[in-house]
């Protein structure tokens, strides 16, 4: 009999895409899946759903658990309705997060539940109260914390044995919880082969390009500490040309607040000092225009608080990008002697522009580290080919 596994995240695929490729091409597995996004996949079985309506109270922390609450209802509803159609998990793979995995355990009460253990969020240690620059949270704002953390924290509960993709997200968690979380990254596609396609020459890298890359331009990814190293890096380096890849709307933290983006904040603090003609904002690049960039580009920097730690960063490791990257807690599992990259203070743009300055005039430099990135990720097994063999192995063994 088929070995059958449903699959549950909010904006489904997602981190768990290594899990379905690893199974979908299995004679004795059968797959289904949940999200609140459409979706279609040859021989998956699949669920959209969408949280019942809430009305908001205005107190932060009672309409975060009722959104999650919503949440956890919307999906058990589709898992019902998986059910009623004869399918029955022997193993959930969910994302606690957001509340989707709470019930599941009461429908399927001899279902194996893995839980993808992503972030917990921490008072001390964390992105929260990291930057000094923003005011402390608030009361209401750790209440949510630990309200968040509980929904986790009760779904975790009932899982067998969670995933973390690195020893930082496991870390997150409390400890007596830590043997409990296999370290299993989902890996990355590595994009080399995506640069220039099959029969297309790989193209050179170009001079003085230096490039920003996160899906929100935000502090969370140090968009203000970068924007403020611009004008020092054009000063220094008159040839240089920047180009910033990212959306200005949305975000993991907070928008400023006067009703501006952080890209409008910023320009209007820093924007004096910038050469239009030489610093570009690209939006959100589809893909082959994205992997084209990062072969081309001179120098790639990547910042981030102590937070999730981005695909993006090992996808220009992937392509060999001379990188410039914080020395925060997410980046030390990659970059462990500084040799590596340039490592720089997070908070500290004038030693980011002097950093991306000495890469611009040193090709022997570049060079040397364009080496390290695709060894980095060979080494620490962190592509997807990986990432799937070990979920596939972690399925069938439970």
């Amino acid at each position: 009999m088929a070995l059958r596994v449903l699959l549950v995240h909010q904006t489904f695929p997602s981190q768990l895409v290594a899990v379905l490729e690893a199974l979908e091409e299995r004679g004795d597995v059968e797959l289904a899946g949940i999200g609140m996004n459409p979706y279609r996949r040859r021989g998956l079985r699949y669920r959209q759903y969408t949280p019942a309506l809430i009305e908001h109270t205005g107190d932060m922390v009672l309409d975060d658990l009722t959104t999650r609450a919503a949440m956890a209802a919307g999906a058990a509803a589709a898992a019902r309705a998986l059910s009623y159609d004869g399918f029955v998990p022997d193993v959930i793979v969910a994302h606690p997060g957001w509340g989707e995995a709470l019930y599941l355990k009461d429908l399927f009460p001899r279902a194996k539940l893995v839980c993808y253990c992503e972030y917990y969020y921490l008072r001390e240690g964390g992105e929260v109260n990291f930057d000094p620059e923003f005011p402390p949270a608030t009361p209401e704002i750790l209440h949510r914390m630990r309200a968040r953390n509980a929904i986790t924290l009760a779904s975790l509960e009932d899982a067998e044995i969670g995933v973390a993709p690195t020893i930082w997200q496991r870390f997150t968690f409390p400890a007596f919880l830590h043997q409990r979380i296999r370290i299993i990254h989902e890996g990355i596609v590595p994009p080399t082969s995506e640069a220039g396609g099959i029969g297309r020459p790989v193209p050179a890298r170009e001079e003085n390009v230096v490039t920003f890359a996160a899906r929100h331009l935000e502090p969370h990814r140090g968009f203000h500490t970068f924007m403020r190293a611009v004008p020092r890096i054009l000063r220094q380096n008159p040839a240089a040309d920047i180009r910033i890849i990212g959306s200005e709307q949305g975000g993991y933290g907070p928008p400023p607040g006067d009703g501006r983006t952080w890209k409008e904040t910023l320009l209007a603090e820093v924007g004096h000092g910038l050469d239009s003609r030489r610093v570009h904002f690209l939006g959100l690049l589809d893909r082959p225009r994205y992997v084209e960039l990062l072969r081309r580009t001179s120098v790639h920097t990547y910042l981030t608080y102590p937070f999730v730690l981005s695909w993006s960063a090992l996808e220009a490791m992937a392509l060999g990008c001379p990188m410039a990257i914080s020395d925060t807690t997410p980046t030390r599992e990659l970059i462990r002697t500084g040799d590596e990259a340039e490592v720089v203070d997070f908070f500290d743009a004038d030693a980011l522009a002097d950093a991306i300055c000495r890469l611009l005039g040193d090709r022997r430099r570049r060079d040397a580290l364009s080496r390290y990135g695709p060894a980095i990720i060979a080494e620490r097994r962190l592509a997807r080919a990986e990432g799937r063999e070990s979920w596939r192995q972690l399925i069938l063994s439970l």
